[in-house]
Order: C-alpha cells, then sequence, then structure tokens
C-alpha cells in the first residue's frame, strides 16, 4: 500500500478543537454500541524508553495503530522528549497515511477531559478547576471552553510563573474568565467541576479534598504516576475508560498491589458490570443509590479510538 507520511505541520492549524470534540464523541458513541474494536494497550519500558503501542479499527472502514516512544522523568513534574505517530488505513480505499500524532493525542486528550464532563454532569458547569498548566492542560481548557462554556476556569500549578504564563496565554484564547490561583485547594473550592492532569508520582489530592466536588475527570494513563490518594478510588462514583487498561495505570495498578481493588467503588450498568465512559456516551449508567458518593469520577488512560477518529478528521480535512 503506498504511503504518506504527514507532518504534524500541515495540519496543526486545521486540526480545531470543535473537529476534535465532534471526533471524540463519534468515538465513544461507536466505542459504546460495540461497534469498534479497541484492544488494550500494550506497554513497557526498555533501557529508559517508554513505548506505548495502541491499535483501534472500525470494521469496514478505518484501523490505526498509534506508537509512542518516550523518555520522561516523572519526578520531574513534567514528560519528556517523545515520538509519535499514527498509521491511518482507510479500509475502503485500500490506503495509508502516517501522521505525526503529538498534536492528534493532545487535542483528543483534552476532547476526552471535555466529553467526560458532560456525560457525567448534572447539571450546568459554571466554575470548572484544573490543575496542571502543560500542554494538555492547555487543550482541556480549550475543549471546556468550546464545550462547555463556562464562567469561570481557575488554574493552579506548581509554580507562579506557570500560572502566570498560562493566565496570560489562555485570556487571550478562551471566552470565559481565567483565575490563577496558588493552591490545589483554592482551585477546586467551590467549583462546579475539576480537571487534573499532572505527571506526578505520588498522590497530590486526597479525599478531604476531592470529597467536596460534584464532579473529576482525571488525565490518567500512565503506570509510573499517580494523582489520586487510594481512598479517593473508594468513595467516588468511578467510570474508567477501558477497566483492562485502567489496570496497568497509576493508581488502579497501586491498588491491585495493595489488595485494595475490589474497594474500587466503580459505576455499573445495569447488569452490574463495570461501566466504561462509553456506556455513559450511550446513556447506560446504572443510577447511584440514595447515598451516592460525590464526586463522580471519570478516569481517562487514552483510548485509541479517539486516536483513530480524530486521525479520521485530519486526513478527510486534508482530503488525503
Amino acid at each position: 500500500m503506498p504511503e504518506a507520511i504527514v507532518p504534524e505541520a500541515e495540519f496543526k492549524e486545521s486540526l480545531s478543537t470543535a473537529d476534535c470534540l465532534n471526533a471524540c464523541r463519534r468515538a465513544l458513541q461507536l466505542y459504546g454500541e460495540g461497534a469498534l474494536h479497541n484492544p488494550p494497550r500494550s506497554e513497557g519500558v526498555t533501557d529508559g524508553v517508554f513505548r506505548l503501542e495502541m491499535p483501534c479499527e472500525w470494521p469496514g472502514h478505518f484501523r490505526s495503530r498509534k506508537i509512542i516512544e518516550e523518555v520522561s522523568d516523572p519526578g520531574s513534574g513534567r514528560l519528556g522528549e517523545r515520538l509519535a505517530y499514527i498509521d491511518l488505513e482507510d479500509l475502503k480505499r485500500n490506503t495509508r497515511v502516517r501522521l505525526e500524532a503529538d498534536h492528534i493525542t493532545d487535542m483528543r486528550t483534552g476532547a476526552s477531559g471535555a466529553l467526560g464532563l458532560e456525560l457525567l454532569a448534572n447539571g450546568p458547569l459554571r466554575r470548572i478547576g484544573l490543575v496542571g498548566t502543560g500542554r494538555v492542560a492547555r487543550c482541556l481548557a480549550r475543549a471546556v471552553d468550546r464545550l462547555l462554556s463556562p464562567d469561570e476556569l481557575r488554574v493552579t500549578s506548581r509554580t507562579a510563573q506557570s500560572r502566570t504564563a498560562f493566565k496570560d496565554d489562555m485570556d487571550q484564547e478562551l471566552g470565559c474568565s481565567v483565575v490563577a490561583v496558588d493552591s490545589i485547594e483554592a482551585c477546586l473550592d467551590g467549583v462546579d467541576a475539576a480537571l487534573t492532569a499532572v505527571p506526578t508520582p505520588k498522590p497530590i489530592l486526597d479525599w478531604p479534598v476531592v470529597q467536596q466536588l460534584p464532579l473529576l475527570a482525571v488525565i490518567g494513563g500512565d503506570s509510573r504516576t499517580r494523582q489520586l490518594a487510594p481512598e479517593v478510588l473508594h468513595h467516588a462514583r468511578v467510570v474508567v475508560d477501558m477497566e483492562s487498561q485502567a489496570k496497568k495505570s497509576g493508581e488502579f495498578a497501586h491498588a491491585l498491589a495493595e489488595g485494595g481493588y475490589d474497594a474500587i467503588n466503580f459505576c455499573r450498568v445495569d447488569s452490574g458490570a463495570i461501566a466504561h465512559i462509553g456506556d455513559a456516551a450511550c446513556g447506560r449508567l446504572a443510577p447511584g443509590g440514595a447515598g451516592e458518593p460525590v464526586p463522580r469520577l471519570a478516569y481517562f488512560t487514552g483510548l485509541a479510538a479517539l486516536d483513530l477518529f480524530a486521525a479520521v478528521a485530519v486526513y478527510e480535512r486534508l482530503g488525503l
């Protein structure tokens, strides 16, 4: 099959936040309907290089495989250098393209967090807190602003310099007010929902802080990082994107190792099976009981289905 190599510079400006939200919404719906083949990703570390391989197929339409190779230091709180690309096959036209995937990954991650809040919300989200100011956090901010139209986005991170830079940049882009604060407690106090995207090896959110939130979306997925204290998963009502994949993620892997996995308070469907975000997209979450815990918590490990549909949006926009 002929293959084109498409550098990010050729499509970065054309893949809008709205495009990515629409693509990812469709992916979650089809995932929930069982129309996609989205096997668990494979991952491992060799000679200090972390490698992910994430396949997905929409039978009769498209097939994709995303590869990420990354060198990073979780102790620094920052992602390191990485090589990322998506091989996308058009099964109807029998063509294939290879797309650089850093921007696609960041954009679909931002879209997933915003969609997670929308799918689990019980009402308008006027004030939203955001823990983190890196490139993923910026995509989350854009997606939340576009999809949910909050009045205020309150943000925090480790350094005043990062908070100031984020506010200065996002004030120019977003329709909502951006407020930078100097602590997680101040960031989450009184908000209607929150998101966190911090590659930290030790939990930064414990239950006394989280229990005051109606809703929380966590961008996780890395076996080397943990953002949530164990009791958060025991008390909150948890929706994952894929359970088998979540088991390899920091908080869930830790729970397995410590014997606390069975105590995780997973959302379920009416049959009693553990629910995933596709179930939420298709309206299948079983209602909580009278004492339903707060918050509802959406945990994203990174679905290849989202990469597939974001890549298709690029493919179709460029007419490849």
